[in-house]
């Protein structure tokens, strides 16, 4: 686990950076490159100009679907100041996927990575160290811009014919990283009973490109967790949340707000009249092994009834609630 002192010069990157510079000896190449960090730095949360210099900092990666979840946590941890900075990053260069967060843990670029799947099989092989502690629990909701036909209710089947690229409305899907998928897709095609999409379907970089995507184009439709879209402010005028109907359990969910989504968990039914649970999936801290260390307290206090709380007040459930 990584935890930099900020009197002690930079961040492992920023070191990696500077010898490649001493090597190159080039003045341009050190402009160019600090002002990319600095650009990067400048996303972080709570970590603004009047944050605290001499505080250590804990760098972490999240996947854009997790963002909604994760960045009220990192600011309520801010906020006590601790002597603690969180640095909650997502890159804009490249798909901010689970995939990219488990990289940067295994790199060393982050001392956390949030993700919404747990270490594959083989990533667990290459590095036994990889540790998975589940924070919460998000619900995956299709919504659509559709002003002439509002109140639209999709079967699985319906879906299907969408993302097979046979149905009436445009599709958006989510990009890949390499040739892994986001958890978020996957959670929604194994519902959907439906991999892989068609080619002709456009792919979107996360919750954020997906929301834009759907806001911008009339009679198209997407996937994204709920965290996003929890809000009619947040969805914009005729984008709305779908109704959804289970052929198997002649389940129609008509109402999908955050009460029915914790209903649903309560319930601990799959079957139950209020959310479709085969839509939710958990959210995961990962880490390199556990100990004593400013990085695994952060967690600890995530976990604990004060993060869970927070959690649960901005549309994700606490991992707490299990179900099956």
């Amino acid at each position: 686990m990584r935890l930099i002192d900020d009197t002690k010069a930079v961040s492992m990157v920023v070191s990696a950076l500077l010898l490649i510079i001493v090597v190159s000896g080039s003045v341009a190449f050190l402009a160019g490159t600090m002002q990319g960090v600095t650009s990067q730095t400048d996303k972080a949360v709570g970590n603004g100009k009047s944050a605290d210099l001499g505080a250590i900092k804990i760098d972490i990666m999240s996947s854009d679907l997790a963002l909604p979840a994760v960045s009220p946590l990192v600011k309520a941890y801010n906020d006590k100041n601790l002597g603690v900075k969180l640095q909650l990053q997502q890159s804009d260069s490249i798909a901010g996927t689970s995939n990219v967060s488990i990289g940067s843990v295994v790199s060393g670029i982050a001392d956390i990575g949030i993700s919404d799947r747990e270490p594959s099989p083989d990533e667990m092989e290459k590095y036994p160290e990889l540790v998975a502690q589940k924070f919460g629990i998000s619900g995956i909701v299709v919504i659509v811009n559709s002003p002439t036909h509002p109140n639209t209710t999709f079967s699985k089947n319906d879906l299907k014919n969408n993302y097979n690229g046979t149905g009436i409305f445009t599709s958006y899907h989510m990009q890949k990283t390499g040739s892994r998928i986001p958890g978020t897709e996957a959670a929604f095609l194994q519902y959907i009973e439906n991999y892989p999409v068609d080619p002709a379907i456009l792919a979107v970089n996360g919750g954020a490109g997906m929301l834009d995507a759907v806001k911008t184009k009339p009679e198209s439709i997407g996937f994204i967790e709920y965290g996003y879209v929890d809000s009619q402010d947040k969805l914009g005028n005729n984008v709305y949340i779908a109704g959804l109907y289970n052929e198997t359990s002649f389940k129609t969910y008509t109402n999908i707000s955050y009460s029915n989504f914790t209903l649903a968990a309560i319930s601990n039914d799959l079957n139950n009249s209020y959310y479709p649970l085969e839509l939710a999936h958990p959210l995961y801290f990962i880490t390199r092994g556990k100990g004593s260390s400013l990085a695994d307290a952060f967690v600890k206090w995530a976990r604990s009834f004060e993060g869970q709380d927070i959690i649960e007040k901005n549309g994700y459930l606490s991992y707490t609630r299990d179900f099956s």
